[in-house]
């Protein structure tokens, strides 16, 4: 029966380990989750902290799931774990009752649920939780070796908090993620079609999408098959993100970020960039232009262009919306490369490219610069999952 008690507490620790760590890995959209939450129970106040709090959260979330499955403080890790799932519960249910236009975030932008999926989720995590701890005696110690391996494991939480405080995500899960497309209006590829379309058939959970060749889902979504359909009434997915952005008229300009090689500097938040930031946005303009790459500067609408940006950047500024600039790239004055649509790869302010790098980028495939940048992110992931496996179950 203790073994059956054990188990279920390392399943639950597991959840909220993954649900914690991958909106840790993502500090500034764990805080857009945050704010969207803020904004749902009318808190509007409280925006200021939404990044914080959620950092918070999902460091909780990790140290409560660590401690479930090392077994270490179980009383208290048991008492917290239930405050905060019902908590959840209670949350997931007047989302479920309201079904208001927002993800729950439970796992961060990694994986979306429906309000149903994460009220159910809940439920069967306050079961699991009931049946390690109810009622709360004989539940035992933590060996040695798992006290261990708990400090060990939190030591290397707290190193990918901080790491992905100062730098971009390790792993990037937006729409706007490097080897995406960008759709825009030079894009045509359905119209090369005649009345029979050659389909490719994915499929992702219950959902079944039709796709060109041109323009494959990503991996979340598994093969099926091919197929040749009548093109009316066939409903393509859209899965490559749009970029949009304006003139000082008023007018779109998306083409801009697909015609040949491009680099987007972009800056939400221009009130935050003290000058040095600004010098170093200066210089990667310039060292862009030297390379062969068009430089952009986006900014949010409403920007005072005048007197906010240095007269150097001016003529390169356009305008968007504070969540697609937070989205493309979540640093506040961080920039991002593409080529002729694709976007090769990102850079946090801190990790800005000298000319050098940026140079050898800009001769570089894209095709490869591309898996160079993917390869890497997800070896840096996959060290640090491997890291805390060992640490768990190792230890």
């Amino acid at each position: 029966m203790n073994k059956f008690r054990r188990f279920a507490a390392i399943l639950c620790g597991l959840v909220f380990l993954i649900s914690g760590l991958l909106k840790l890995l993502d500090p500034v959209g764990t805080g857009l989750i945050v704010s969207a939450y803020y904004q749902f129970f009318g808190l509007k106040f409280l925006e200021g902290t939404s990044q914080a709090a959620g950092v918070a959260l999902a460091l909780l979330e990790s140290l409560l799931g660590t401690a479930l499955v090392t077994g270490v403080f179980r009383k208290l890790t048991g008492i917290l774990s239930g405050i905060l799932t019902l908590l959840f519960t209670g949350v997931t249910l007047a989302l479920l009752v309201k079904n208001p236009e927002m993800d729950c975030g439970c796992f961060g932008e990694a994986v979306h649920l429906s309000h149903l999926q994460s009220f159910l989720k809940n439920l069967v995590l306050l079961a699991l939780l009931a049946v390690a701890f109810l009622p709360m005696k004989n539940l035992g110690d933590a060996k040695k070796k798992g006290k261990l391996a708990f400090w060990v494991a939190v030591a290397g939480l707290a190193v990918a908090a901080v790491y992905n405080q100062r730098h971009l995500p390790t792993v990037d899960f937006t729409d706007f993620a490097p080897g995406n497309e960008l759709l825009t209006s030079l894009d045509n590829d359905y119209e090369e079609f005649d009345d029979k379309v050659r389909v490719h058939v994915y499929k992702r959970g219950d959902q079944e999408g039709f796709f060109t060749e041109n323009r494959l889902p990503d991996s979340t979504w598994a093969f099926v098959r091919i197929d040749t359909l009548d093109r009316n009434g066939i409903r393509f997915e859209e899965k490559t993100p749009s970029l949009s952005f304006k003139d000082d008229m008023g007018g779109y300009q998306d083409e801009l970020a697909v015609l040949g090689k491009v680099l987007i500097l972009s800056v939400p938040a221009h009130e935050k960039m003290d000058p040095e930031a600004w010098d170093a946005l200066v210089t990667l303009k310039d060292d862009a232009e030297k390379s062969g790459i068009n430089p952009l500067l986006l900014v949010t609408e409403g920007t005072p262009v005048e007197t906010a940006v240095p007269a150097l950047l001016q003529p390169y500024a356009y305008f968007s919306d504070y969540k697609t600039l937070i989205t493309l790239n979540r640093s506040n004055g961080g920039a991002t490369y593409l080529d002729n649509g694709m976007i090769i790869r990102k850079w946090h302010l801190r990790d800005l490219p000298d000319f050098e790098g940026l140079d050898k980028l800009a001769g570089t495939d894209p095709v490869d610069a591309t898996v160079a940048t993917v390869t890497r992110s997800r070896l840096r992931a996959q060290g640090f999952l491997l890291y805390l496996l060992a640490v768990l179950i190792i230890l």
